[in-house]
């Protein structure tokens, strides 16, 4: 095991290497002068070599890469060319909100998918099943950003039933951080809901036609109550390798 994640972390130093060399070559031989950027328009020649030597611009791309390198190894990430901020407290003030929304996303996808693909397999081949399936396929279809602006339309713009836009963290309370994640947390969790909610109907059909199934109903259980459906065939679940690889 512990030969495993050695050998897994040496193969990813030469990945790492790769990825960063590439980002850093995309960046600096995009065309445009950064110094020219940052000094505007009415800048004399004197006061952008005066910007470019102070960011390391003068020097040749191996040094630039090196020392790019050697900052990020010490924990120095720069300082952002627009706000004039350190990069790395910059990225401390997003992680919050990006954890809050990445949690978020992941219960609403759990919560609102399986259901929906228990139902679907309950109503397999009815009304409820091919709406499932068709929301499936919008969900499969559509980007995340056009699926974020429709529900900012109906639900932020025309019912005004949550904000448009903003961020509480949840240390201001449970209601005030819901009432801001909800929308932007379902925009993103769309794409997971359509592929859980295929995957969870897919491996429903398949318990429900197995034999302890069967003898359940035979036992007296009703053939069409839901919670028939969710009480025997989710309990057996796990023996659906398709159902086990759906859930997150």
């Amino acid at each position: 095991m512990i030969y495993y994640f050695v050998r897994r972390v040496l193969m990813a130093i030469p990945v790492m290497f790769f990825v960063a060399l590439f980002v850093f070559l995309m960046l600096r031989l995009t065309p445009g002068d950064p110094a020219q950027a940052i000094a505007g328009d009415q800048a004399t020649p004197a006061q952008i070599a005066a910007i470019r030597q102070n960011l390391g611009l003068d020097e040749p791309l191996v040094g630039q890469f090196v020392t790019w390198i050697g900052n990020m190894a010490h924990g120095d990430f720069g300082v952002s060319l627009i706000s004039q901020k350190p990069a790395l407290e910059m990225i401390g003030q997003r992680i919050g909100p990006t954890l809050s929304l990445a949690v978020v996303a992941m219960l609403l996808t759990i919560v609102i998918s399986l259901p929906l693909g228990v139902m679907a397999a309950w109503r397999h081949g009815g009304l409820i099943d091919r709406a499932v399936m068709s929301i499936s396929v919008l969900g499969f279809s559509l980007p995340i950003f056009v699926i974020g602006y429709i529900l900012i339309a109906i639900f932020a713009v025309h019912l005004k039933w949550f904000p448009v836009q903003g961020y509480k963290p949840i240390t201001d309370g449970l209601g005030p951080f819901l009432y801001r994640i909800v929308l932007p947390g379902l925009a993103l969790s769309s794409i997971y809901i359509a592929l859980v909610s295929r995957m969870t109907r897919a491996s429903m059909l398949e318990v429900l036609k197995e034999d302890y199934v069967r003898t359940a109903r035979a036992r007296g259980s009703r053939k069409s109550s839901f919670s028939f459906v969710m009480r025997y065939a989710m309990q057996q679940s796990r023996s659906s390798p398709l159902l086990a690889a759906a859930l997150p």
